[in-house]
């Protein structure tokens, strides 16, 4: 006969052995397998996904990213030290924050605090963005796809996980 855990962490290190490796199907009885938690799944990965493309730059010689450069319109692309370390090191985080959202995608139940905070830092990143395209200044196309969609995914991901937050069953929150 099993006791009851002496205290919360025993009873989440116990719910973290009798879940492990059963992933994004153990999520059925999580109340976020349908619903705006569905959805929240979906937005999180497809995002986390996006993101990730940007590993793909950060291995492109330093012509390739000239090349680009010209054709979005910016210019010539600088050929300093510095804009390439910034070139490369931006990618890598933005990968970095994409391969996070993905993880974070297939357990919301584990990770539910930070969904929300996840949806926070979207629109502070997309405001700051915004602004850093206004003031640069960025083309039209760059200031309106770039701030503003990140900012609206953010506002997307916060109302998602409110409204997914509310049919959770007790137990989970």
């Amino acid at each position: 006969m099993e006791s009851e855990p002496e205290n919360v962490n025993e009873a989440h290190e116990e719910d973290f052995r009798s879940n492990a490796g059963r992933g994004i199907e153990n999520q059925e009885t999580s109340g976020l397998d349908s619903g705006p938690g569905k959805w929240l799944r979906w937005l999180l990965a497809i995002i986390g996904c996006g993101l990730m493309v940007a590993t793909i730059p950060l291995f492109f010689p330093v012509n390739v990213m000239q090349t680009i450069h010209r054709w979005l319109g910016l210019g010539d692309f600088p050929v300093a030290p510095i804009a390439i370390y910034l070139a490369r090191s931006t990618s890598m985080l933005y990968a970095v924050h994409g391969f996070l959202m993905l993880l974070v995608s297939f357990d919301l139940k584990r990770y539910w605090p930070l969904v929300q905070v996840f949806g926070w830092l979207h629109v502070v990143i997309g405001l700051t963005m915004f602004g850093i395209d206004l003031t640069t200044p960025m083309p039209f196309y760059w200031i309106s796809g770039e701030g503003i969609p990140i900012a609206l995914a953010g506002m997307l991901i916060i109302w998602l996980w409110r409204t997914a937050d509310t049919q959770r069953p007790s137990s989970l929150n």
